[in-house]
C-alpha cells in the first residue's frame, strides 16, 4: 500500500465504526451490500408522508436497544483487513479505544512495516517506522479528537434531533430515508436510514484536513452482533477518489487498555 495513503486508511478506519446496537431478542437484520447511487427523491402527492426526524431516531433506537446497550461499553478492540478497491493493497487493522476520547491505530502493510496513529484526547500523531512522531493539528487535529470521541456516532444521532428528512434514496438495494444535520458550524453530514429495518446503509460526513474540507461516503452491510450490539463487519469508504474496503475479523468489548498506550513517544518533539 503506497505511504502516502496511510493517513486516509487510519482516518477512514474511524469514520466507518459505526456500531448499531440491537436488543438481544431480535433477529439479526439481513443488509446486503450497498454502492453509492445518486439523488433525493422526494415524495409525490398522495404518498404517505416522510417519517419525521424524531421518528427515525426513535425507530433506530428501538430496534438498537440503545443508550442502555451503548453505555455499558468503555473500551473496544477490534481487528480486521484494509484494502484497496483494485486489491493492490492490503494493510491489518488492530484499533484499540478507551472511553472519554482515546484511539490507537496499529497498521501493519503487507510488507512487514508498522505504523501507527494515535490519539489521547488532547492530540493527535503518527508514528513512522522509523519512531519519528508527525503531529497532527489545526482543524484536522480537531477533526481527528471529535472522531475519537468514544460516543461519537451516538453523539452525532443527538445532533441529528435538529435535523430534517430530505426525502428518499437508492441505496444499493436499499430504500433510505436522508437525515441531514450539521455536527459544526458550516458542515453537512447525512445518515441513510434503511425504510425497513431502520439501521443506516450509509453516511456522508465532512472532515478537516491540512488540504482543506472534504466529503467521505461510508457505505455499511454485514451487521453482526457482538454483546448485544449490531456491528457493520464489513464497510466500504470513499475518499477522495480512493476507494477502500474494511472487513473485521474480530471486536472485543471492555477489554483492558491501558493508558500507557496512549503516551507520546520519546522521539516525540520536547
Amino acid at each position: 500500500m503506497n505511504r502516502r495513503l496511510v493517513p486516509l486508511v487510519a482516518s477512514a478506519v474511524v469514520g466507518m465504526l459505526l456500531p448499531v446496537y440491537s436488543v438481544a431478542q431480535n433477529p439479526s437484520p439481513s443488509v446486503a451490500p450497498v454502492t453509492p447511487v445518486s439523488s433525493v427523491t422526494k415524495l409525490a402527492p398522495g404518498v404517505a408522508p416522510l417519517p419525521s426526524t424524531k421518528d427515525l431516531l426513535e425507530k433506530f433506537e428501538t430496534v438498537s436497544g440503545g443508550h442502555s446497550v451503548w453505555a455499558g461499553f468503555s473500551t473496544r478492540y477490534l481487528k480486521g483487513i484494509y484494502q484497496t478497491e483494485d486489491a493492490s493493497g492490503f494493510a491489518a487493522i488492530e484499533i484499540f479505544s478507551k472511553a472519554p476520547n482515546k484511539t490507537l491505530f496499529k497498521i501493519t502493510l503487507s510488507n512487514g512495516v508498522v505504523i501507527r496513529e494515535v490519539c489521547n484526547g488532547k492530540i493527535a500523531w503518527i508514528e513512522d517506522p522509523a519512531g519519528g512522531m508527525h503531529e497532527i493539528t489545526g482543524p484536522a487535529l480537531e477533526s481527528r479528537i471529535r472522531q475519537s470521541n468514544f460516543n461519537d456516532r451516538a453523539d452525532a444521532l443527538l445532533m441529528a434531533v435538529n435535523g430534517h428528512v430530505l426525502g428518499t434514496e437508492k441505496v444499493g438495494v436499499h430504500t433510505a430515508y436522508v437525515l441531514e444535520f450539521s455536527p459544526e458550524k458550516k458542515l453537512t453530514s447525512k445518515i441513510y436510514f434503511d425504510t425497513e429495518s431502520g439501521f443506516p446503509v450509509r453516511t456522508d460526513d465532512t472532515l478537516h484536513r491540512e488540504d482543506g474540507d472534504y466529503k467521505v461516503e461510508n457505505y455499511l452491510d454485514d451487521y453482526r452482533e457482538v454483546d448485544g450490539a449490531y456491528f457493520a463487519f464489513r464497510m466500504r469508504h470513499v475518499e477522495k477518489g480512493n476507494v477502500f474496503t474494511l472487513r473485521l475479523t474480530q471486536i472485543k468489548n471492555n477489554v483492558p487498555v491501558d493508558d500507557s498506550m496512549f503516551l507520546k513517544p520519546a522521539s516525540a518533539p520536547k
